[in-house]
């Protein structure tokens, strides 16, 4: 869970309650006595010394967000540093987040896209800005009214993908239920993440579900990356048939076969709004769509696991205590523990001794072991010799070879 700053003052704020930890570090109930009011603070913890680098991006970051004015983007009062953390802060928003709402299992087609709508023109905007979320999930969406959302941590996902003295793993935990193919592949995020993002979002809400889901988070990411979605006329034949076709585009695996901006997602929303009462929609498609690749080795493989994102191929984790994950050398005998060589380790910058899994009594940690091209955990890079909590579900990146990491 990382270090429980409550109780502690950051610059003049009194942090209270933990309101929730992420990707994007803590959240805290804070008091400013300033100004006599309740903020919300997130936290990074990026060690005494702090990383200059990550600092300065930090606060270029934080910048082009504050810039941001648009009444579904959550505003930022304040940002800094101080005595090893670097801080945000928000206005206090309560009345919980579309992760709560979800929960409660499908809703009406007339409320799906009333919050819909808004949460892709507050997108839309950003994107004219020149800032790209890359982390839009429902537990970033407030509601301080049940119609009206508020998106939150703007540009924070690509502040941490810089590199960062990672003290705790809460600060890399990073759910992936609702990351694009390209992102679990390792390659460059857009706008058309964030379409895809909103896409699966928009789907849950219309149909109370994901359109991909396993007995695990790797294989459902799996499930993404090799399978078209299934329609939302599947789970639900009322759904309008327009409005279909909008959701079926924004989900495509390859991102040239999505809308290519966002407000041109918004557009056809706003138009199947207006097509809400031209008449029943079609019968649902059966299920038919092709599966590219089979899971077998899911069931076959007993024990922790890593999955290459691209193959699906399940590579067994030893139960030693320390394990060695890299590429054959010619020069000797051994190979390390994990050979990623067979699988194109050579050509995605996989160095010979890259990364050691290492077993110790509360899980499995990753160690990178100064690789050439570096070892990331949910798209943030670790620093050589400082271990990190892995759990399952996962992404761990050698270079540029992506793997979801599987406990047993």
């Amino acid at each position: 869970m990382g270090v429980n700053f409550g109780g502690r003052r950051v610059a003049g704020y009194l942090l209270e309650d933990r309101l929730g930890s992420g990707s994007a570090g803590a959240v805290y109930r804070a008091y400013q006595a300033q100004l006599d009011r309740w903020v919300a603070v997130k936290v990074l913890d990026v060690g005494s010394a702090g990383d200059q680098d990550f600092l300065q991006r930090f606060r270029q970051e934080t910048q082009a967000v504050a810039s941001l004015h648009h009444p579904n983007i959550l505003g930022l009062h304040d940002y800094g540093e101080d005595g090893g953390i670097a801080f945000i802060v928000m206005e206090y928003v309560p009345g919980g987040a579309l992760d709560q709402v979800l929960a409660e299992g499908a809703m009406p087609v007339e409320r799906a896209l009333g919050l819909t709508l808004p949460i892709g023109q507050a997108l839309a905007y950003a994107h004219g800005e020149g800032m790209v979320h890359r982390d839009l999930k429902p537990t970033n969406v407030l509601l301080p009214r049940p119609d009206w959302p508020l998106v939150v941590d703007f540009g924070l996902a690509g502040v941490l993908s810089a590199q960062v003295s990672v003290m705790h793993s809460s600060v890399v935990t990073r759910p992936v239920s609702y990351l694009s193919p390209e992102q679990v592949s390792g390659e460059p995020a857009d706008e058309r993440t964030d379409i895809y993002s909103l896409g699966l979002m928009l789907f849950e809400m219309l149909t109370g579900r994901l359109p991909f889901t396993g007995k695990s988070a790797a294989q459902s990411m799996m499930r993404r990356m090799r399978e078209d979605a299934p329609s939302p006329l599947a789970f639900d034949p009322s759904i309008p048939v327009a409005l279909e076709a909008v959701v079926q585009r924004a989900l495509a695996r390859d991102p040239r076969a999505r809308y290519a901006q966002m407000s041109t997602f918004v557009g056809d929303l706003q138009s199947a709004t207006a097509d809400l009462d031209s008449g029943p929609a079609a019968p649902a498609v059966p299920a038919g769509h092709s599966i590219t690749m089979q899971l077998s080795l899911h069931q076959e493989i007993e024990g922790p696991r890593l999955f290459i994102a691209t193959s699906g191929v399940a590579l067994p984790v030893p139960g030693d205590d320390e394990v060695l994950v890299g590429r054959t050398d010619p020069t000797q005998s051994s190979s390390p523990d994990i050979n990623l060589e067979p699988y194109g380790g050579g050509s995605a910058g996989v160095s010979r001794h890259h990364s050691r899994l290492l077993h110790r009594p509360d899980g499995w940690y990753v160690e990178d072991l100064r690789s050439t091209n570096g070892t990331y955990l949910n798209e943030v890079r670790l620093l050589p010799s400082r271990p990190v909590r892995v759990r399952s579900g996962d992404l761990l990146r050698f270079g540029q070879m992506t793997l979801v990491f599987e406990e047993a």
